[in-house]
């Protein structure tokens, strides 16, 4: 990929995760000049289950088939501590498994073949404004530019040389890139797995790609949890209490996106960097493209004008993205901080709920339609508990 800076830049996006790629895709193919840039060589490691579930891959502009390591049509949903399982099956697939680095370097790639200048190996050290721009102090030195998106992670570093407050509400989570005997993989890779209640505050998943499986652990709520107990917990659980290798990695998950607005002065924020995670399930690159391409389309409609462009970004993801994670943080809530309700959920109606994770997941419901039936749903739990 290009490492050389064009004299006029209209944007800068920081970061080149499916949010940045997706802003720099956006801006290019918009006829702005746009500078993506990436810290490190690509392909680079990045933590992440690389689970693309199909309500994303449906909001990908990239075709990424050729990146996709396994496509799940089947998931099984189980619930620790009861043991119970519910298997569902969508045609077409519910989860496409990737590598985030071959993930990231397909998208970034498509943004460069649109027009953006990917520039590697650049490291943003700081940001200000002067003389009508944004000027960005980086390992290669200033760039200059009349708009920046911050798509460079849950710690960005470009977010707080702007002023942003650090993300005060983190999740932990803990993955974990297995190798097992033949038989073992064979015996998981069929589907997708999801086991709610492991932690007690989260959930633990088995994503299998072409030779390996991905399994990890994630607690979804605020604050510290015993991941690595609760990992090999699961790894027994699942059989593979030996694995032939294991690279365990940490990151945290943004519960709820950044304090103080999306937007100041020039710059946006996109994806983990705005704290745009799902806190339901944890999934980031739905959220990610969705924020990046919103970003593009904001800057484009606005001439470059900053604060058009800042009003129009937080018009249009407070009516689609952070509605639908307003949502999902309500039933996640329920899910995850009231297990005596989960289990007598699950108990009762299993195969509905099963169903409708499903169809969220896939596209074809929202958070916000689910969150809205809610309260029906208490109120018969309700009844059937005092029966």
């Amino acid at each position: 990929m290009g490492s050389h800076l064009p004299d006029e830049i209209d944007v800068v996006v920081v970061g080149a995760g499916p949010a940045g790629s997706a802003a720099a895709l956006g801006l290019s193919r918009r006829g702005v000049r746009v500078a993506l840039l990436e810290r490190e060589r690509m392909p680079r490691y990045k933590t992440c289950g690389g689970g693309v579930v199909e309500r994303a891959r449906r909001r990908l502009e990239v075709d990424i088939a050729p990146v996709v390591e396994r496509t799940c049509e089947r998931v099984v949903l189980g619930l620790a501590p009861d043991g119970r399982e519910i298997e569902v099956q969508r045609p077409g697939g519910v989860v496409h498994m990737t590598l985030r680095a071959v993930l990231d370097q397909r998208l970034a790639a498509a943004a460069r073949e649109a027009g953006a200048t990917v520039v590697e190996g650049c490291t943003v050290t700081g940001l200000r404004e002067a003389s009508g721009r944004a000027l960005l102090e980086t390992s290669l030195g200033e760039i200059a530019a009349r708009l920046v998106v911050a798509a460079d992670g849950v710690s960005s570093r470009t977010a707080r040389s702007a002023g942003w407050p650090a993300i005060a509400e983190l999740a932990p989570a803990l993955e974990c890139e297995v190798e097992v005997e033949r038989g073992d993989f064979e015996r998981l890779c069929g589907a997708a797995r999801f086991d709610l209640g492991l932690p007690a505050t989260g959930y633990a998943w088995v994503f299998p790609k072409r030779a390996q499986l991905s399994i990890g652990v994630a607690s979804l709520q605020r604050g510290p949890a015993p991941l690595e107990q609760a990992l090999e917990t699961y790894l027994e659980r699942l059989g593979i209490a030996r694995p032939l290798r294991a690279e365990r990695h940490g990151w945290p998950i943004p519960l709820a996106p950044r304090p103080a607005g999306l937007a100041r002065g020039r710059v946006l924020l996109a994806g983990d960097a705005a704290g745009l995670a799902d806190p339901l399930t944890a999934e980031g690159i739905g959220p990610a493209l969705v924020s990046g391409r919103a970003a593009a389309e904001a800057i484009a409609d606005s001439g470059l004008d900053p604060e058009r462009a800042a009003h129009l970004y937080t018009e249009r993801l407070e009516a689609g993205l952070l509605a639908e994670l307003a949502a999902a943080r309500k039933l996640a809530q329920l899910l995850y901080r009231r297990p005596g309700l989960r289990s007598l959920a699950f108990a009762l109606r299993g195969r509905a709920l099963a169903e409708l994770f499903t169809d969220v997941v896939t596209g074809q419901r929202s958070y916000t339609s689910v969150a809205a039936a809610v309260p029906a749903w208490l109120r018969w739990l309700a009844g059937r508990a005092l029966e």
